[in-house]
């Protein structure tokens, strides 16, 4: 009975792995390189003296979203900060302090520098600027930090970072030998691609900035605040939005209004995104988002990676879509992506440095800077317009600056349909693997590209 039972036993040899791939495995690649991408390149700031370490994960979490949403903003970000930093250290060399490096400006422009006096509260952050203007007054002493203890406060992961080069490689070597085989790919895979070069121009800008550093170094200053402004004209020791020291370098970037007014906006909506709300007053910490004053190299820098994100979704134009109209759709997003990119730099370009400093923030601004918050010029009470509403957001929390309607208006009219299309694509991403050609499949041989006999 049981020789009958084996004999009847189905077996078989030493067999090969079954060719070809699954959609699951499509999706989970394309995610995990994603995400790993994201995660690593990421660097928030410093958070508050009185934050635990939640906070510091929620910032790194809401970096990882802007970059999941937008990497193209994450991008921005950091080329700012990298072109802050640059200009830093050329004023503190200039200045004869040649031991400043790019490692330093970053940890200022991080919130890495703290400032105690003796009529503050609490230490208040300083970044680069306000840093060497209070070293060059004497205010403070320059701090006596070495590169190799700002590496040592640095917590790198380089194991993280090796995994995440091999698996970008091995996905973009995959990713071209595909067309190369005759092998469809799919949208997914080509929004993969379009993060992981805007990914790694962030990395670059952010190569010299510590990682997830916890605690600031404490300057201390024998001289009052109130002292310091009033040597600098500032008599009023209550006139300020952020930090006392808001007078030194006070213009504002017009990026960095504009998004700033934007997450304020989904702020007083109840929806906190991108950023924790600040909600101290001095600010003890400087925001991980803030979009700073770039330098026209920088620009042109930023200006070739996005323009190659948002060129990449072009090379879809001929994929195979379960129906025409999801097609149209793709055609119609890759088109708005890359013009929005075109025209909205060049538009905020003109604004930024052509239009006079009035005509870019208006009056407004004289009266935030002067630190007035919520009132109009001419009166204290004096009710708000509607159109003044629209541009503070509210009129008793409003952000850094009033922006007016000829700048906000055309850019929330375009920021609107980019986001329903940056929506549409990465959902088309998902839906469209309902119907791929079947070479979408098939996996790359890569025996092709090893030499045998």
């Amino acid at each position: 009975m049981n020789s009958t039972s084996s004999n009847s036993t189905q077996t078989t040899g030493w067999t090969s792995s079954p060719d070809g791939r699954g959609t699951n495995e499509i999706i989970l690649t394309c995610l995990f390189t994603i995400i790993l991408c994201c995660w690593t390149s990421v660097c928030p700031n410093l958070p508050a003296l009185s934050d635990g370490r939640w906070a510091q994960i929620r910032d790194k979490l809401d970096l990882t979203c802007i970059g999941l949403l937008g990497p193209e903003f994450l991008l921005m970000i950091a080329v700012g900060q990298r072109s802050s930093a640059r200009r830093s250290v050329k004023k503190f060399r200039d200045a004869g302090f040649a031991t400043w490096t790019l490692a330093h400006a970053f940890l200022a422009d991080m919130g890495g520098f703290v400032l105690d006096a003796e009529d503050l509260s609490q230490p208040i952050p300083v970044d680069a600027e306000q840093l060497f203007y209070l070293v060059k007054r004497k205010h403070v002493d320059y701090p006596a930090l070495t590169k190799g203890e700002i590496d040592d406060k640095s917590k790198t992961d380089t194991v993280a970072r090796f995994l995440t080069i091999g698996q970008a490689m091995w996905f973009v070597a995959a990713f071209i030998s595909r067309p190369i085989q005759g092998l469809s790919v799919t949208t997914l895979e080509l929004t993969t691609i379009s993060f992981i070069i805007v990914f790694f121009a962030t990395s670059y800008c952010w190569m010299h900035k510590p990682s997830e550093v916890s605690r600031p170094v404490i300057l201390h200053c024998e001289t009052s605040i109130a002292q310091i402004r009033s040597e600098a004209g500032h008599h009023d020791p209550e006139a300020y939005q952020r930090t006392p020291l808001d007078f030194i370098d006070p213009s504002p970037y017009v990026i960095g209004l504009l998004w700033r007014y934007y997450v304020h906006l989904l702020h007083t909506l109840h929806i906190p995104l991108m950023s924790r709300p600040m909600t101290s007053r001095p600010q003890t910490r400087i925001r991980g988002d803030n979009f700073l004053k770039t330098e026209l190299d920088h620009e042109l820098f930023a200006a070739v990676f996005i323009a190659g994100f948002s060129s990449a979704f072009m090379g879809a134009w001929n994929f195979h879509f379960p129906t025409v109209a999801e097609k149209n759709l793709w055609r119609c997003a890759s088109v708005y992506t890359l013009g929005f990119g075109v025209v909205g730099s060049i538009y905020v370009w003109i604004w930024h440095r052509w239009l006079p400093p009035r005509q870019q923030v208006g009056d407004e601004l004289e009266m935030v800077q002067a630190g007035l918050p919520g009132q109009i010029s001419g009166g204290g009470n004096t009710k708000m317009s509607w159109t003044k509403r629209i541009e503070a957001v509210s009129p008793d929390d409003p952000p850094d600056a009033p922006i007016p309607l000829s700048l906000l208006g055309p850019c929330t009219f375009l920021c609107f349909f980019y986001c329903l299309f940056r929506i549409y694509i990465l959902v088309e991403d998902v839906i469209g693997l309902r119907s791929l050609p079947l070479s979408a499949y098939d996996s790359v041989r890569w025996s092709e590209y090893i030499p045998h006999i």
